[in-house]
């Protein structure tokens, strides 16, 4: 799909939120406003993150969207769907050590059911031979 060498890629984050209440509950699994850019990785073997593909692995009967707060029109919510993943570009095309403020977004909280996915995350350069000799961090 990103045309980059499966290197290049971390290994698959499963994550899984549960249903909860209200967003300020300290059960309630989501995630406010980030990007997946890591400052300083620019510095580091594998360089920055350069794209994000996360997958829904099920569906989800209420809430858990994945919003993307700072696009040009305004922000966009993909509902949670099996099957279905989302790809972005966490750096500009132009300049791929410099974040692209468009991509950061949000996991909603789940209102009823469980939300299951896996965040995969592909960087500039070889990911693994940098993890398995201990420079990514």
């Amino acid at each position: 799909i990103t045309q980059t060498p499966t290197t290049n890629a971390e290994f698959a984050q499963l994550v899984y939120y549960h249903a909860c209440d209200e967003a300020k509950g300290e059960k309630c699994a989501f995630y406010r406003r980030h990007s997946d850019y890591i400052d300083g990785d620019q510095h580091r073997n594998q360089g920055v993150r350069i794209y994000t593909l996360f997958m829904y692995l099920n569906d989800v009967p209420g809430g858990g969207g994945t919003r993307f707060t700072d696009l040009p029109g305004g922000p966009v919510t993909f509902q949670p769907q099996r099957g279905k993943a989302i790809l972005w570009p966490s750096v500009l095309a132009d300049k791929p050590d410099t974040i692209d403020p468009r991509t950061h977004h949000e996991a909603l909280p789940v209102t009823q059911g469980e939300k299951y996915g896996a965040n995969f995350w592909i960087h500039q350069y070889d990911y693994i031979s940098a993890h398995k000799s201990g420079c990514t961090s």
